[in-house]
């Protein structure tokens, strides 16, 4: 399996990094937060190979491309079915983005379909866990080629992520803040370091990686590093637009 960071930041843009977005083996892809269209493009694939967009949560950073991706695949001239998958309530929230987008129905010639997966539920070869974020949020995991990957989402340490990620190949947890930061981490049910890497630790995850870092914290990246890896035990791949992972 092949994982690429398409945004490996959080909460905001930044130039160095897009919002959340992660693409896997060129055919399903975790969000859909802004600029994470543009580094698509960067990577030159085959845009008829992605079959599924699988979005954790309607905040504004983990969403916002979703439109801009299916205008660009219709502009392109997609012919195969895709598939746009997200948590209780994501038709609606979808009809609105369409609406406020003016983004008709009948703008897409190729097959869309739009499901929502209930926490706990399947869809093809992707199962999924309800995290502990400020609103409903799915964590995603994908097995293929007798490999694992875990994509946490948004969430605060959890152990329920914990025991859905155990003894996957790859975990890639979010972590927006660091321990002097513990605080607004509680607020806003975002990870730290020490949280993520405590997280792979006890769910036995063969790799850890990091995304979610905010621009405010990019200057801080080697703390999200040791941080991280003093509580995983294990050297820890911090995020970067673009940047691959074969697993």
């Amino acid at each position: 399996m092949k994982l690429q960071f398409l945004g490996s930041g959080g909460s905001s843009l930044s130039a160095k990094r897009a919002c959340p977005s992660i693409l896997v083996d060129d055919s399903i892809i975790f969000d859909l937060g802004p600029g994470s269209v543009i580094n698509l493009r960067k990577t030159r694939i085959d845009m008829e190979r992605l079959s599924t967009v699988l979005i954790s949560h309607c905040h504004a950073d983990h969403v916002s491309d979703l439109i801009p991706f299916l205008w660009t695949v219709q502009i392109d001239g997609r012919k195969s079915p895709l598939t746009v998958v997200g948590p209780p309530g994501f038709r609606s929230n979808f009809r609105k983005l369409r609406e406020c987008t003016n983004t008709s129905d009948a703008f897409f010639t190729f097959p869309l379909k739009v499901e929502e997966l209930s926490f706990g539920e399947s869809f093809d070869n992707v199962r999924s866990c309800l995290t502990d974020h400020s609103i409903p949020t799915l964590a995603f995991k994908v097995d293929a080629g007798g490999r694992t990957i875990c994509y946490t989402a948004d969430t605060i340490y959890c152990p329920r992520v914990v025991e859905f990620a155990t003894g996957v190949d790859l975990l890639v947890h979010e972590a927006t803040f660091l321990e002097d930061q513990a605080s607004i981490a509680e607020l806003t049910r975002h990870s730290t370091a020490r949280m993520a890497g405590r997280s792979g630790k006890e769910a036995s995850a063969k790799r850890l990686a990091l995304f979610h870092i905010p621009p405010p914290n990019e200057h801080r990246e080697e703390e999200f590093r040791k941080e991280a890896s003093e509580a995983y035990g294990s050297e820890v791949t911090v995020g970067t637009d673009l940047a691959t992972i074969e697993v």
